[in-house]
């Protein structure tokens, strides 16, 4: 049974805050229905076709990965860039206005040969390779499993039947890999949820109903793991960012089923992620566990019509897709192009399917505090602000202003370096920290700890290769590496004897931070900044520009760290006109 986050109404006097986006909540749509969304997609298809080695005789005819066929200047070619079929199919195949790409035979020479060389590719196991040779990766096998179902879902009817039936071969040897093994590495729904539309395909184009059961494990599995407070789990917290993107699956594969609880499970995600929209039209960052700011809309267009908050998602969400308030296809790099804009081909399929629905409500509008305790996150609201604490990341501070729609203040916390060179930081992901909260402050405790920043150097990354051309070929020692670096990456991490309390505090004009640091870990450092934004765990998707970058915010500031060792007391008050 789906629990309810805990409310707290805000002190009286304080007036109740606009309820619509019109009054200075967000910014209204700039371009209602689909019409976003067609017109990004057409800007980027000439790209797209930039990308594709378009050679009918060349070695490498169909690959979507120009940094390999055209620069060569990496050693084998990423599976995942052929997710570019699943847009190239939705050109051909969309009579939109001014596209020459409508039923064009060229273009339909170009899809079969990127089948064709997606086939090449696979592994005899079934599986795709994502990061590494021979990395047997599950992200790689759902993704672009996925990406070539929806492609041929398209334009299945005009293929031609030997590379129709080479397509399913492979999209079943994709799914059978897929029905033997599991993401080992962390719990990560966006994954999951790709497996199992991945699997939901396979078993459209074979009729095998291994693949159906194989999917309904994928999704029971996230439904199991989804919390009470509607979030799912990605590497053991939420973060909105994902969601958007991890949603869209399950919204796919809601309407591949028809399934009841899954979409009451996507009402309930869509509540929760309501609240972490802000106003001036940015979600989630460096409070949440992986601090993602992508938006992705397909799932909320897609579910629009038939839950208010994923159509209230939709509506404020819209006019970021080309602002820049929001991270998404104009900001992102290569390994996040073709998602974003595959999710484009569905929001707009989606939108332009139906009316523009009536503006719908704000699914949690009042003023106070929203305190999800398992997802260490906070939202306080009042007329003139809505305030963002992530006490499971040791304090995050974001402040917008509601009338101005703008970001006032940022605080991810203490950043450092240590005598050994290492770096160390209060910002790190533990939802079982010491947190006491009411409806006017929170206060969070915790350690300094040192964070990895590695990067490659020639010497490791030849030993890289070594490895995975050698004995990383076999699949167990495979997932022993990708556990080890995830672990280094993500996970570890090493306190040094410094404690911190943070204690913000809430009233109606504004917002107080209050800071405190001590211990003898402190003549460890010899370096520490409190930073407007900084992040501390490997994470690809995350620390993408956004527009709130810029905003006139107080600046970070350096800390001596002589002081640390005796305590420091620090203190910040942000006020709102």
């Amino acid at each position: 049974m789906a629990s309810s986050p805990q409310l707290f109404p805000f002190p009286a006097g304080v007036d109740r805050p606009a309820t619509d986006r019109d009054e200075g909540v967000r910014p209204a749509s700039a371009q209602p229905g689909a019409d976003v969304y067609a017109a990004a997609i057409l800007g980027e298809a000439t790209r797209v076709l930039s990308l594709m080695d378009r050679e009918a005789l060349s070695p490498t005819a169909g690959c979507g990965d120009r940094t390999f066929w055209s620069w060569k200047f990496v050693d084998f070619p990423a599976s995942r860039l052929q997710e570019s079929l699943c847009v190239l199919s939705f050109l051909y195949s969309t009579p939109l206005s001014e596209s020459p790409y409508h039923r064009n035979a060229r273009l339909l020479e170009w899809i079969t040969r990127g089948l064709q060389f997606w086939s090449e590719i696979q592994h005899p196991d079934g599986s795709f390779d994502e990061a590494y040779p021979f990395e047997r990766s599950l992200a790689a096998t759902a993704f672009t499993s996925f990406y070539v179902g929806e492609a041929l879902e398209m334009i299945k009817g005009d293929l031609p039947a030997s590379t129709l039936d080479a397509t399913r071969g492979t999209l079943a040897r994709a799914g059978a890999w897929l029905a033997a093994n599991d993401e080992t590495h962390g719990f990560l729904s966006n994954h999951l949820a790709a497996a199992a539309g991945a699997l939901a395909h396979a078993f459209r184009q074979t009729g095998e109903t291994r693949f159906n059961d194989r999917s309904r494990y994928f999704l029971d599995k996230i439904l199991r793991r989804q919390s009470p407070e509607g979030w799912y789990d990605e590497y053991g917290g939420p973060d909105p960012g994902y969601q958007t993107h991890g949603s869209f699956y399950l919204a796919r594969c809601w309407e591949f089923s028809g399934d009841a609880r899954l979409g009451d499970s996507l009402a309930r995600a869509s509540r929760f992620l309501a609240h972490f929209l802000h106003p001036d039209g940015s979600l989630g960052g460096e409070y949440a566990s992986r601090n993602t700011q992508t938006y992705y809309p397909a799932a909320f267009e897609m579910r629009a019509a038939h839950d208010p908050a994923s159509a209230w998602i939709a509506r404020a969400m819209r006019s970021g897709v080309g602002s820049g308030a929001a991270a998404g296809l104009h900001c992102v790099d290569l390994f996040n192009y073709f998602p974003f804009l595959n999710n484009y081909v569905f929001a707009f399929k989606a939108a332009a399917a139906r009316p523009e629905p009536a503006p719908a409500v704000e699914p949690s509008p009042d003023p106070g505090l929203v305190w999800f305790p398992k997802a260490g996150l906070a939202r306080v609201r009042t007329a003139r602000y809505d305030a963002y604490v992530g006490t499971a990341k040791g304090g995050v501070v974001k402040v917008f202003d509601r009338r101005r729609r703008a970001l006032i203040y940022s605080d991810c916390g203490y950043v450092g370096r240590l005598r050994s060179e290492k770096s160390v930081s209060s910002q790190y992901y533990d939802p079982e920290r010491p947190v006491r909260v009411s409806e006017a402050s929170i206060e969070v405790d915790g350690d300094l700890v040192e964070f990895s920043r590695p990067t490659m150097t020639p010497v490791m990354f030849v030993g890289f290769r070594i490895f995975t051309l050698t004995v990383g070929r076999f699949p167990g020692l495979g997932r022993w590496l990708k556990a080890l670096l995830v672990k280094t990456l993500i996970y570890r991490r090493r306190s040094i004897a410094v404690k911190f309390t943070r204690r913000v505090e809430f009233n109606e004009l504004g917002v107080r931070v209050a800071d405190r640091l001590v211990g003898p870990g402190g003549s460890e450092i010899t370096e520490l900044r409190r930073e407007t934004v900084f992040t501390t765990i490997h994470m690809g998707s995350s620390r993408y520009f956004i527009a709130n970058e810029l905003a006139d915010i107080p600046a970070g500031e350096r800390i001596d760290p002589e002081t640390v060792t005796g305590g420091v007391a620090l203190e910040r008050t942000v006020t709102v006109n």
